[in-house]
C-alpha cells in the first residue's frame, strides 16, 4: 500500500514541530544559518545523499542502511530550510557539458537497491516536495517471477515482494522526478575471492575456482561484468523506455576498467561511495557520495553535511605478512587471529601489510598472485578482507621489491597484479632509508615512477589512496628538517599522506610544528591542510622488548604535543608483544583522555 496523504500530513506536522525546535522533541533548530564547507560553496559544486531502503520502523530492524520515513521527512524539510536545491542527473550532465550552472547548494538524492518501499514511501515524499531523485535498480532483483525469490547480497534471501514490479518502475520513471540507474544486473553479491573463501564484491572480484586452484584472467572478467553491464541497460530501456546514463556500483566497488566499459555502454556517470563534495575537478566518472546509515538524529544528519570541522586523525601499524604466513594452514589462521585482536586493542585507523617476503632464497616471494614473482602463499586478500571487515581499518599496501631484479616494465606488472587479487585501500611508497634528503632529480624520479605503478593498480581496484615517504636518520636537527622540507612539500603535492619515517633514538625526533611550517611555506597553503597529510612513523626494532615500547610512547606524545595529527609505527611483531601493548596502547588511542 502506498503511503497515504494523511500519513504525509502527520510525518510533515511532525517536521513542523521540530522546526519550531520544540522543547519536548528537543530538535535542531532547521531554520538556524547552516553554514557549508568552502568546497561546497565553489561554484558547480554539488553533493550527493545516497540512502538505501526507508521504512515506518527501523529499531528492530538488523539494516543499517535503512532510514524511518520520519526521519526522511525531517531531513527533507531541513534542505529545503536550509535553502539546499536538489536537482536532476540532467542538471548535472548540462552544467558539466557548458548548459545552465548549477545553484549554490545543489544536491543530488539518490536511492539505492530499488526497494518496495521506494515505490510506497519515498515516492510519494518526493512528490509531495517536489524533489527529483536518482534510483538504482538491480536487475535481477526485479527480474523474478512473482512468487520467486531474491538472494539478496549477503542479507539472505528474500521473496520477491521485497522489491517493486517494473509496471511500478515505469509509474516513478514517467512521472519526471525519478532516474532510473542501473546498479547493474546481477553483481551485486558476494563471488568466491580466494582459497580461504572470503566472499568479495563481483564487480571487481577475479572469482577463484576451488576445483581448479585458479582465478579467472582478464578476458573472462572482462566479458563477465561487460555481459552483466549490457544486460541491465538493455532490460531498463525496454521497460522504461529510457536507457541508464549512470552506473551505481554496487558496495561501492569499481576501478577504471569498470568505468570504462560502462561509458562504453552509454553509461557515462558512475556513483560511488567515495565520500565529500563533487566540486568541478571530481570527474562524473567517480560521483562521490554521503552515506546515510544507522538512522540519523536530524542532528546527526546536519552534522553529516556539514563534514568533519577538523581532519580525522590517522592512526597507522604496518605488520610483515611473514610474521602471519605458516605453512600449516590451520597455525596460519590462527597468527591471522592473533593480529586481528591486537588490532581490536590498538584500534588504528589504517594498517600497512608488507606483502613481500624478508626471506631469501626459496623464503623469497610474493602473498599475491604475480607474474614476476614467486608465490609464497596467497594470504594478502585474505589478510585485507579479514582486517577491513572484521577490525574495520583501512589497509594499505606497501612491496619493498628492491631484492628482486625486475625491470620498471615488470614492477608495473606486479602492481597490476596485487590490484587484481588484493581487496585494499591504498598503496604506500617508500622512497628509502638515507642519512639525508633526496635531492629533488631523486624525488622527481620516485614521483615518476610511483605515479606510473599507482595508475597500473588503480586500473584495476579504485580509489587508491597513494602515500609516499622518507625513511631518515637524525631527523631532528633544524638543519635535517629545514633540507627535508621541499621534499616533502614535493610529496605532498602528488600523494594523499606523506609519511616521515624514523628510527625512535633518545633527543632525536621530528618537530612536527617546525617541519609543518615549512612545508606550508613551500606550498603557500594552510598547515591545516599540510597537518592532514603528513604521518609520523616509529621503525620499531622487532623483538627487542619494553624500552623500545616505552621509548616509541613517549617520542609519540611528544610528537602530539607539538600538534600532530597522524602517526603510528612500523614493525609490529604481534607474535611476540612487541612493542608491549601496554605500552603502545595509550599512546595510540584516540580517545580524548586515554587512561
Amino acid at each position: 500500500m502506498r503511503m497515504s496523504r494523511w500519513f504525509i500530513a502527520r510525518l510533515l506536522s511532525w517536521c513542523v514541530l521540530c522546526a519550531a525546535g520544540t522543547p519536548a522533541l528537543a530538535a535542531p533548530d532547521v531554520r538556524t544559518p547552516f553554514a557549508i564547507t568552502p568546497a561546497a560553496a565553489m561554484p558547480g559544486a554539488f553533493t550527493v545523499l545516497c540512502y538505501h531502503e526507508v521504512r515506518r520502523e527501523v529499531r528492530d530492524f538488523a539494516d543499517p542502511f535503512a532510514v524511518d520515513s520520519a526521519a526522511l521527512v525531517a531531513q527533507f524539510a531541513w534542505l529545503r530550510a536550509n535553502s539546499f536545491v536538489p536537482v536532476r542527473l540532467g542538471d548535472i550532465i548540462a552544467a558539466r557539458s557548458g548548459g545552465k550552472p548549477l545553484p549554490a547548494k545543489a544536491v543530488l538524492l539518490s536511492f539505492d537497491d530499488a526497494y518496495l518501499s521506494f515505490y510506497t514511501d519515498v515516492y510519494p515524499l518526493l512528490r509531495e516536495f517536489g524533489f527529483p531523485a536518482v534510483l538504482g535498480v538491480v536487475g535481477r532483483w526485479i527480474d523474478q517471477p512473482d512468487d520467486g525469490s531474491v538472494q539478496y547480497g549477503e542479507k539472505g534471501t528474500f521473496t520477491n515482494a521485497r522489491f517493486p514490479s517494473w509496471s511500478q518502475l515505469r509509474e516513478v520513471a514517467a512521472s519526471g522526478l525519478v532516474e532510473i540507474a542501473s546498479h547493474t544486473y546481477d553483481l551485486h553479491r558476494g563471488v568466491a575471492a580466494n582459497p580461504q573463501g572470503n566472499l568479495q564484491p563481483a564487480a571487481t572480484t577475479r572469482i577463484y575456482d576451488a576445483a581448479t586452484g585458479r582465478y579467472e584472467d582478464d578476458a573472462d572478467w572482462r566479458a563477465r561484468v561487460r555481459a552483466d553491464l549490457a544486460r541491465s541497460a538493455a532490460l531498463i530501456e525496454r521497460e522504461t523506455g529510457h536507457r541508464p546514463r549512470a552506473i551505481v556500483w554496487p558496495y561501492g566497488s569499481y576501478n577504471d576498467e569498470l568505468v570504462r566499459i560502462a561509458a562504453e555502454l552509454g553509461m557515462p556517470v558512475a556513483l560511488t561511495l567515495n565520500d565529500g563534495t563533487n566540486t568541478p575537478a571530481v570527474p562524473l566518472a567517480a560521483v562521490r557520495r554521503t552515506l546515510i546509515q544507522h538512522n540519523p538524529s536530524l542532528g546527526e544528519f546536519t552534522t553529516e553535511q556539514r563534514g568533519p570541522l577538523y581532519a580525522v586523525p590517522v592512526r597507522v601499524v604496518q605488520v610483515n605478512l611473514d610474521a602471519v604466513h605458516h605453512p600449516d594452514a590451520v597455525r596460519q589462521e590462527r597468527n591471522l587471529s592473533m593480529l586481528l585482536e591486537r588490532i581490536a586493542v590498538l584500534k588504528p585507523t589504517h594498517v600497512v601489510l608488507q606483502a613481500i617476503s624478508d626471506g631469501a632464497g626459496a623464503q623469497a616471494g610474493s602473498y599475491f598472485p604475480s607474474r614476476h614473482l614467486p608465490l609464497r602463499a596467497d594470504l594478502l586478500n585474505r589478510a585485507a578482507w579479514q582486517l577491513a571487515s572484521r577490525a574495520g581499518v583501512k589497509v594499505f599496501v606497501v612491496l619493498p621489491l628492491a631484492g628482486f631484479r625486475l625491470t620498471q616494465e615488470q614492477v608495473i606488472d606486479v602492481y597490476e597484479d596485487l590490484a587484481r587479487h588484493a581487496n585494499i585501500d591504498g598503496l604506500l611508497f617508500m622512497q628509502g632509508r638515507t642519512p639525508e634528503p633526496p635531492d629533488e632529480a631523486d624525488t622527481a624520479r620516485f614521483l615518476a615512477a610511483t605515479q606510473a605503478q599507482a595508475d597500473a593498480a588503480q586500473r584495476w581496484r579504485a580509489p587508491l589512496k597513494i602515500a609516499r615517504g622518507l625513511l631518515i636518520d637524525s631527523p631532528g636537527t633544524q638543519r635535517m628538517q629545514a633540507a627535508l622540507a621541499p621534499q616533502v612539500a614535493a610529496l605532498a603535492g602528488r600523494s594523499d599522506y606523506v609519511v616521515i619515517a624514523s628510527y625512535p633514538v633518545q633527543g632525536a625526533a621530528v618537530d612536527p610544528a617546525m617541519l609543518a611550517t615549512r612545508v606550508s611555506s613551500v606550498l603557500s597553503s594552510g598547515q591545516q591542510a599540510v597537518w592532514s597529510k603528513l604521518i609520523y612513523v616509529l621503525v620499531n626494532h622487532v623483538g627487542t622488548g619494553r624500552p623500545t615500547g616505552t621509548l616509541m610512547a613517549r617520542q609519540m606524545r611528544e610528537w602530539q604535543l607539538g600538534g600532530a595529527i597522524n602517526f603510528g609505527y612500523s614493525g609490529d611483531d604481534f607474535l611476540r608483544d612487541a612493542p608491549p601493548l601496554a605500552d603502545i596502547a595509550p599512546a595510540m588511542s584516540l580517545r580524548i583522555f586515554p587512561r
